[in-house]
């Protein structure tokens, strides 16, 4: 279901969880927490990470405007009810020299899809938020059609950029593994950034992979055997190709146009553009001697007065990897060349 902006009616009535895989607390992790607590009124937030960003973590939020948070750490998030370690999982990937990407950042794919089985109490419907995305001017996602609520997304990502080879990839995997054909959108990708699973789809998801590959091994072990044949695989745009094809009812989105249109992609840090006006607007140092860990009211009070009169962002995703420094300009997403915050950018 794709829900245009006339036939918008929204309801937080009920209950679901936000699990949050966060590899390092950051500069923006404090507001990013708060300002989904103001928008969507979890019932709990799991943040699955290392052990030593736990502690960080656990230290930093006493004082935080947020709704419960339940924190896990990421190394033996599977054991209990698997008997497999992170360590045991990554041992299965074989990485070509050159290659991309790390075994985090396809473990951190898995803990989306596996987290029904590292938090025993997880409702039924859960979201996945990326740690980098903080809704500003955001949309609902839970909607009320009349009949019963919907869980809906958003599109933040156009389809006219990217690199085509990487999304050939994914797109491979989930003809080959699922046995589907991938779902598009005439203007989106569906690589969102955030996405809603459904516990009983992901069940039928993984028991297509033993389908797959004819085997009784754990899906864990499988779906990181999947990366040494394909190379790559995209956790979001597999399951929402695999919901789309089996259980439609069950998938509902926003269309890039509502908000993808005003969403930005940036490199930041702590050190870069949006950040240090940041820290100015708030009579902050920036020498490093202050810590920085902003709340979500000093963020948004900020970004309204820098915008003014222009539309708002729906939502801003602040990257912190230096290789969106390096990316080449071919590469990059429109998201990312329109804001007005990129570091390349000459505003």
């Amino acid at each position: 279901m794709i829900l245009q902006e006339h036939d918008m009616s929204t309801s937080q009535a009920a209950d679901f969880d936000f699990v949050i895989p966060l590899f390092r607390f950051r500069w923006n992790t404090r507001a990013t927490l708060e300002g989904l607590t103001k928008h969507y009124d979890p019932q709990t937030i799991h943040i699955v990470a290392p052990a030593q960003t736990v502690q960080v973590v656990e230290q930093m939020m006493d004082n935080w405007a947020v709704a419960p948070v339940q924190l896990h750490e990421e190394d033996g998030f599977f054991e209990r009810s698997t008997g497999l370690s992170r360590e045991m999982i990554c041992s299965e990937l074989v990485l070509g020299e050159g290659s991309l990407y790390t075994p985090g950042w396809f473990y951190q794919q898995l803990l989306k899809l596996g987290a029904p089985e590292g938090i025993p109490d997880l409702t039924e419907w859960y979201m996945v938020w990326d740690s980098d995305l903080l809704p500003v001017e955001t949309w609902p996602i839970l909607v009320n059609d009349g009949d019963a609520i919907q869980h809906f997304f958003a599109l933040l990502q156009s389809n006219r950029t990217g690199n085509a080879k990487i999304v050939a990839q994914w797109a491979e995997w989930i003809h080959q593994v699922l046995g589907i054909t991938p779902l598009l959108d005439d203007e989106g990708t569906l690589v969102p950034h955030h996405m809603w699973f459904r516990q009983k789809h992901l069940t039928a998801f993984k028991q297509q992979l033993n389908q797959y590959f004819q085997s009784e091994d754990h899906w864990l072990r499988l779906m990181m055997r999947s990366a040494n044949k394909f190379t790559t695989f995209a956790e979001y745009w597999s399951y929402s190709s695999w919901v789309g094809a089996t259980a439609p009812n069950d998938l509902s989105y926003h269309p890039y146009a509502l908000y993808g249109e005003t969403t930005e992609r940036f490199f930041d840090d702590g050190t870069a553009r949006f950040s240090l006006e940041l820290r100015k607007y708030l009579s902050m140092s920036e020498d490093g001697t202050t810590f920085f860990a902003p709340s979500y009211a000093d963020v948004d009070a900020f970004i309204r007065e820098v915008y003014g009169s222009d539309p708002l962002p729906s939502s801003l995703s602040f990257e912190s990897s230096p290789r969106h420094l390096k990316k080449d300009p071919a590469n990059m997403h429109i998201e990312e060349t329109r804001s007005r915050w990129n570091p390349r950018n000459d505003f």
